[in-house]
């Protein structure tokens, strides 16, 4: 059994080193960066991973509509199942950051769409959905859910990104950790979205007021931030022309620049300053304030800072104190009654920051420096940590492909040119 992962495709963004489009829809196809990635996973096409992991990012709903993001998936999708090419015979997603409506889709098919279709009441929504892959008896097992007659999982509606006419493999879904268990080693694949304060930020103000005295789970932490999450990243990309704005802001934002901004905020204030209506003596502070709100919006927007190309986002400390409930949260799913009967995870394959981290050099973190875990994690002394890095081009860091073998032994190559 070989498992090959990759993560932040990031398919939708013109800036995607793997598909490109041209005129119109039909135009998108994949480019040479993607024969290098075939080439790192199955040279020659004759030795098709048993499963490819896309962990997270795969499509970027954060800057297009869910078709036109599609429309440039579809060629990537159909490409792998090609003769010379024929790099997988099953597909798990990851969803992450970018791409969560797809989690958020599959959660209505599941427990809404197909339970009405049959007339049936709908249930609730599960949130997260772990998924086991055990060595050396080989297969995925994903609790709670259905397998297909021949004993694999499948069904969903991204397999409808393969052609009707020609082949295609299942697709499961994860989310938000997939756990690979070898002889030696638990790893945890996971996107790493819910280390940053806009995933997490409603479960880390009032999570210990809605359940006072008790330990969050990864239920927990994606269901309690919705109200939050629903509207960013991959919430914006289906707001039509004011998506294309976001965009162009943030274009400038990482070119330290800030002038569309300035004009949305010169066209927004004033019509905040007319519903704020104080006493004439002291509007004087309303329109101060208004002035002093810009300044200071303006002045965030050159200084943001971003996870993305962060090579040290793992040792912030705010990160680590998210890192520690994350983790936390994830080995009560892997060790406690959600009968996955795992080992805790003492490695963890992140993608997210675009910033690789090889198997050869991993990132070491001390578990007695993530608060809390010593006790839910006996016996694991020390985290290594892995990173995909990402097919977008802004600072020229490579992609890593990571590769378990049949023996599940785990390798990583850089892929840097196309």
């Amino acid at each position: 059994m070989r498992i090959g992962i990759i993560s932040d495709t990031h398919l939708g963004d013109a800036g995607s080193k793997l598909v490109r489009d041209g005129v119109a829809p039909e135009d998108y196809r994949t480019i040479p960066a993607f024969k290098a990635l075939c080439d790192a996973l199955n040279p020659g096409g004759k030795d098709p991973v048993d499963f490819l992991v896309l962990n997270g990012d795969t499509l970027d709903f954060s800057i297009n509509s869910f078709e036109e993001s599609c429309a440039a998936a579809r060629p990537f999708f159909q490409a792998l199942v090609q003769p010379g090419i024929n790099l997988a015979k099953h597909i798990i997603v990851i969803p992450g950051n970018h791409d969560k409506q797809l989690w958020d889709a599959v959660e209505w098919e599941r427990h809404i769409t197909m339970k009405m279709h049959k007339h049936e009441p709908p249930e609730a929504f599960t949130r997260t959905q772990p998924g086991v892959i055990r060595y050396p008896d080989g297969g995925l097992s994903l609790p709670g859910v259905s397998r297909r007659p021949d004993g694999t999982y499948g069904g969903l509606f991204l397999e409808g990104l393969f052609d009707q006419q020609g082949p295609s493999v299942p697709i499961a879904a994860v989310y938000p950790n997939l756990y690979i268990e070898t002889p030696n080693d638990v790893y945890m694949v996971t996107h790493g979205h819910m280390l940053e304060a806009a995933w997490v930020l409603l479960s880390e103000q009032i999570g210990d007021y809605v359940r006072p005295g008790q330990s969050l789970g990864l239920h927990e932490l994606e269901e309690f931030n919705i109200p939050l999450t629903a509207a960013v990243c991959s919430g914006v990309g289906g707001a039509g022309d004011v998506t294309k704005l976001f965009y162009a802001i943030q274009v400038e934002a990482k070119n330290k620049q800030n002038a569309t901004l300035a004009r949305v905020l010169d066209h927004v204030l004033p019509k905040v300053d007319k519903m704020v209506q104080l006493w004439w003596g002291i509007e004087w502070l309303d329109n101060l304030g208004i002035r002093l709100l810009r300044k200071r919006v303006l002045k965030m927007a050159l200084g943001a800072g971003s996870s993305r190309y962060d090579s040290q986002f793992f040792r912030h400390e705010e990160v680590q104190q998210r890192f520690a409930t994350f983790y936390r949260a994830a080995v009560a799913q892997a060790t406690g009654t959600s009968g996955l009967d795992l080992r805790p995870p003492n490695k963890i394959i992140f993608g997210h920051t675009h910033e690789p981290i090889p198997q050869s050099r991993p990132m070491k973190v001390r578990v007695k420096d993530l608060p809390g875990t010593e006790l839910v994690a006996p016996g694991v002394d020390e985290l290594a940590l892995f990173n995909t890095g990402g097919w977008l081009p802004e600072t020229g860091a490579s992609a890593e492909v990571f590769l378990f073998d049949d023996e599940g032994n785990l390798t990583s190559r850089s892929v840097t040119e196309g």
